[in-house]
């Protein structure tokens, strides 16, 4: 009879979230990022049919999960698009990459396999790191990325941004780049209230980034002063309306391996940019997840997981008592195969992988508010 009851009230409330997404408000728009690859039509075929599967697992996880509906969905205000975009830039990178694999298959003749196998992981997972850092190569794609992203916006929908592996680095430059969270008050000393993103910022004319990723203003007055006046325009052309961007999930990511240094607070002007960073992030309600799988041997934690009143501490005040936004690592799922191949397990797993965010989330919310 208890079975019973439990099929009956699990039917009752699927039939309920199904009401609720059929009068959706609004649409949700997953946009996967591939990562490492073997940047051919195989690949992009495997990356399609992978990033598919897991589709089906993460729009069901969203909108079953009790928490997750209430807090991200909005108790039905949102619902899932069925479809899934994919971004994949491995063909950018191609010409390189078949130096790297020639010199594989000259360390195949003499080398022992479990070797053979982590040598072409590395090769690929690190050569595409590099390769995607490099400020022309990330700037092509952060703009491909903006279109998705705009094409969302345009039809009135929200965007949440899955990056895998390098693909990680994508969806951090993109909320970097595009994000306001320049509080322009602080380079100017004006009162204005104005906030922009690094590359309006940079585009207007206004200022520049540096190599150190510090920015430092246009030293030319008059070129200063015709940005300044022209900075809204080019804030709606180049960076990303708010609240637009719901979310992020970076998985089987070596982001803090590669953006170590971006962290230190002795980087002048860094610090301040990452407190309104992490200020836009809380109070704009955008969650930001770092998910791998504990055997994945590519995937790093990006820091210790940090709660509200950590950065209130920090930086010596207040946050929004209103915003949901949070960031949080998590890495305690296996993948459930061999750690060879863990990296390239989470559409494998998609259904083991689409509960580790469900869990990431859940933990994350409670770490952030600190609640118990």
């Amino acid at each position: 009879m208890k079975k019973i009851l439990a099929l009956f009230f699990g039917i009752l409330l699927a039939a309920t979230n199904c009401a609720y997404a059929l009068a959706a408000e609004q649409n949700i728009q997953f946009i996967y990022i591939n990562g490492s690859n073997s940047n051919d039509e195989r690949a992009k075929e495997a990356y399609v049919k992978g990033f598919h599967a897991m589709h089906k697992q993460m729009k069901n996880i969203f909108e079953t999960d009790e928490f997750m509906y209430q807090n991200i969905l909005d108790n039905g205000k949102y619902a899932i698009n069925s479809n899934e975009e994919i971004l994949f830039w491995g063909f950018n990178s191609n010409q390189e990459l078949d130096v790297i694999k020639n010199n594989l298959a000259e360390a195949k003749k003499s080398s022992p396999v479990m070797a053979q196998t982590i040598r072409s992981i590395l090769a690929h997972c690190m050569h595409d790191a590099i390769w995607v850092q490099r400020e022309t190569n990330m700037q092509k794609i952060i703009d491909q990325l903006h279109r998705y992203v705009m094409s969302a916006h345009e039809k009135g929908e929200k965007a949440i941004l899955f990056g895998h592996s390098a693909g990680s680095f994508v969806t951090y430059e993109y909320m970097i780049h595009k994000l306001k969270v320049v509080n322009l008050d602080k380079f100017t000393g004006k009162k204005d209230n104005k906030y922009t993103c690094i590359d309006a910022f940079v585009k207007s004319g206004l200022g520049y980034k540096l190599a150190t990723d510090k920015l430092a203003l246009n030293p030319n007055e008059k070129q200063f002063a015709k940005a300044y006046n022209d900075i809204d325009k080019y804030t709606e052309i180049a960076c990303v309306p708010d609240n637009t961007i719901l979310g992020a999930v970076n998985f089987g990511s070596p982001l803090s391996l590669f953006y170590s240094s971006q962290i230190s607070h002795s980087n002048g002007n860094n610090a301040a940019y990452q407190y309104y960073f992490l200020k836009y992030i809380q109070e704009n309600n955008i969650f930001l997840l770092n998910v791998n799988f504990a055997d994945d041997p590519v995937g790093f934690p990006v820091s210790r997981n940090i709660s509200k009143a950590d950065i209130e501490m920090e930086f010596n005040t207040n946050l929004s008592e209103n915003g949901k936004g949070f960031i949080y690592t998590y890495s305690k799922a296996r993948s459930g195969g061999m750690f060879a191949t863990a990296h390239f397990a989470y559409w494998k797993h998609a259904k083991r992988f689409a509960k580790a965010v469900r869990d990431a989330y859940k933990k994350g919310y409670t770490n952030f508010y600190e609640l118990y």
